[in-house]
């Protein structure tokens, strides 16, 4: 079925806010003792990290071209792998019992049990990644879960400030709001009224919580991206990725973010060093093309690969492609390159699906 003009218009206005700025600075460096990344009015990405300065006539490009595409094009035929029915992810769910597991909900939201702590990353659960409820970026295929399916939540974390990432009708309607810690970039806690505690982090900063058999640790890190929630607030708030473990198994989830030359060497580092290194990275590979105007903000599928490897992940999972059309690639395209490049390191999960981290390792 072909979207509509109105729709295509507000798929657009919607991308203009996820996707439209570059990665310009918002002041001055702070000087003296303040981090590279911190401005007078907001932050800036990594040292060497990868310009992403795009032209106007070139934005104007990419959106007359997305207005066009979203008019005409017919919704993409979804592969008959890509998700499991919502009963099924129920019983799954219900079949992890006490286990360390992960469950794919779509786009960058999963949910990880790791020692009896239920994590929720970057938690969207609304029809629209947008700024308006009715026009703008539409799910493909609903959550593989409900947030009624849901276990109760113990940490919610967010990567930025992107709506595909932060969802501010999902994080209302979050039950026991009180009990959930939120982690999330500077500049973000704003969103988290009503929430038991509330963490702002700036990279490298860790947060431990109690679990079952010890303690559950995470570290937000840095990323290679920007943030904003309007036109008006561009690098405002601070973006990251993050890693997180508990009872001898690890995650790293990339958030949005392009590769870098030495950066994600040195997670890797840190990630051996705190966390006993990787077992599964959650990798965004998706929203990369064209190339031209994505490169600087998104990797791509390889790009996604060689991060996982140079972080040292053992297994990893492509993730922000196959819930939201953001960008020009072709649907599977993101899992058929990310496979033939990460080989029998690659898992590729259906959206719904939960395994437990035992089965993960094998």
């Amino acid at each position: 079925m072909k979207m509509t003009a109105l729709t295509g218009l507000g798929v657009v206005l919607g991308l203009g806010i996820l996707l439209s700025a570059c990665s310009s600075n918002v002041g001055k460096p702070l000087g003296g003792d303040a981090p590279y990344h911190h401005l007078e009015n907001g932050f800036r990405n990594p040292p060497n990290s990868p310009k992403r300065t795009i032209p106007f006539t070139r934005r104007m490009k990419f959106f007359s071209q997305a207005i066009w595409r979203n008019a005409v094009s017919e919704t993409p035929t979804i592969p008959t792998d890509h998700a499991i029915k919502r009963d099924a992810a129920k019983a799954q769910l219900a079949a992890m019992g006490d286990q360390d597991f992960v469950s794919w909900i779509g786009h960058a939201t999963f949910l990880v049990r790791l020692d009896g702590v239920n994590v929720l990353t970057d938690p969207v659960f609304s029809r629209r990644a947008s700024p308006i409820s009715f026009t703008g970026p539409a799910r493909l295929l609903p959550p593989g879960l409900f947030i009624e399916d849901l276990p109760p939540i113990d940490v919610v974390v967010i990567s930025h400030a992107h709506y595909d990432h932060l969802d501010t009708a999902t994080l209302d309607k979050l039950p026991n709001k009180e009990r959930i810690t939120a982690i999330v970039p500077l500049g973000l806690g704003k969103y988290f009224k009503g929430y038991g505690d509330v963490r702002e982090v700036d990279w490298y900063d860790e947060v431990t919580l109690p679990s079952a058999n010890g303690g559950f640790k995470l570290t937000a890190y840095p990323a290679v991206h920007w943030s904003n929630r309007s036109l008006f607030d561009i690098n405002r708030t601070l973006w990251m990725s993050y890693g997180f473990s508990a009872n001898g198994r690890s995650v790293y989830h990339t958030g949005d973010t392009e590769t870098h030359p030495s950066l994600f060497a040195d997670i890797g580092k840190h990630m051996a060093a705190h966390h006993g290194g990787c077992d599964l990275g959650l990798m965004s590979v998706g929203a990369y093309a064209p190339r031209d105007f994505m490169r600087g903000a998104h990797m791509d599928p390889e790009g996604g690969v060689d991060m996982g490897r140079e972080v040292g992940c053992k297994r990893m999972v492509p993730m922000h492609w196959g819930t939201f059309i953001l960008s020009f690639e072709p649907f599977d395209e993101p899992r058929q390159r990310f496979v033939e490049a990460a080989g029998n390191q690659a898992l590729v999960m259906k959206i719904g699906e939960s395994l437990t981290m035992q089965d993960i390792s094998r």
